[in-house]
């Protein structure tokens, strides 16, 4: 009896042992994005689709590049929700304060709102090396539903440098969304 009670004993010490906690992160605007929830929609809508990642990025794991072709996932550090929903999100903030007289909404939506453009976005790369180096390789485009044309789009790579912890990736990660939201905005300008 005694026996199965330290075989026991040491069996939770174990496991507790082997449980850890994990770290969540989050990418962010660049600035807060100030919401008024009585605000009525604007007449242009433009949708936001949901992000196209690349496969190795669909994980909730953060993801790091340890060399040309070896990555690295991290099982105590991750995202808090899906990557793809994130950018999304930020670019969907990012876009209403830049251009304020379009409502931007992320797709899907509840409301009974057809958006007459839709901005997609396809993300092939999008990880910091542990020297805090962090690429993004994609592309992105501005369709005209109505008319069923490609308005504006560009594929797009942008390297910079930053902290080479995962608090500095992701922080660099979240520049670089905004990078991307302000090319977006540079494109739309004038086009609709």
């Amino acid at each position: 009896m005694m026996k199965k009670i330290i075989l026991g004993t040491v069996a939770v010490i174990l496991m507790a042992g082997c449980s850890s906690k994990s770290n969540f992160y989050q990418l962010h605007p660049q600035q807060a994005v100030k919401t008024n929830s009585s605000a009525h929609l604007k007449s242009t809508v433009i949708g936001v689709d949901e992000v196209d990642l690349a496969d190795y990025l669909d994980k909730p794991q953060i993801v790091t590049r340890l060399s040309a072709g070896r990555l690295s996932l991290h099982e105590e550090d991750r995202w808090a929700g899906a990557l793809d929903k994130n950018i999304q999100s930020i670019l969907t903030q990012n876009l209403s304060k830049s251009l304020p007289h379009y409502t931007f909404l992320a797709s899907p939506w509840d409301e009974p709102v057809k958006d007459r453009y839709r901005i997609y976005v396809d993300v092939d790369r999008f990880d910091g090396d542990m020297n805090g180096t962090v690429t993004f390789e994609g592309r992105w485009s501005l369709v005209d539903r109505e008319d069923d044309r490609i308005v504006t789009g560009e594929k797009v790579n942008y390297v910079r440098q930053g902290n080479p912890t995962l608090e500095g990736i992701v922080a660099t990660q979240s520049k670089i969304v905004s990078r991307l939201s302000n090319d977006i905005v540079k494109k739309i300008r004038g086009r609709i």
